[in-house]
């Protein structure tokens, strides 16, 4: 095998600096969006008040916890790992949107903990 089969394929030209721009876009855009997940995260503590003795306080706060910290850890590990990609001149688009996505995921997934520790919650 020659050394260019066992090199990933690297970006040049204008390919390379749509990728770099639009990456950027997207981590900017999803802290935006993630900073309002935060909020909605962080005044969800409000739901306790729904609570009538049978709530489960483990359940909720480690919900809250994933909800409110978790997507914010993922968003850093991601941007660094686009970075990263971007100086070695190979696609980060991806890795910006899938960044995205599973920040998302997880603050919808502790959310959904949220709202099963509080049995007889509505909106």
């Amino acid at each position: 095998m020659s050394d260019k089969t066992q090199q990933a394929k690297r970006l040049t030209g204008s390919s390379r600096g749509w990728d770099i721009g639009i990456s950027v876009t997207v981590l900017c855009l999803g802290a935006v969006v993630l900073v309002i997940t935060f909020l909605i995260a962080l005044f969800g503590i409000l739901m306790v008040s729904s609570c009538s003795g049978e709530c489960s306080a483990p359940l909720f706060l480690g919900g809250w916890l994933i909800a409110t910290i978790l997507p914010f850890a993922l968003l850093i590990i991601g941007t660094i790992w686009s970075i990263v990609f971007m100086v070695r001149a190979r696609r980060a688009l991806l890795i910006a949107i899938g960044t995205i996505v599973i920040a998302l995921a997880a603050w919808a997934g502790g959310l959904a903990m949220m709202i099963a520790a509080t049995p007889g919650f509505t909106w």
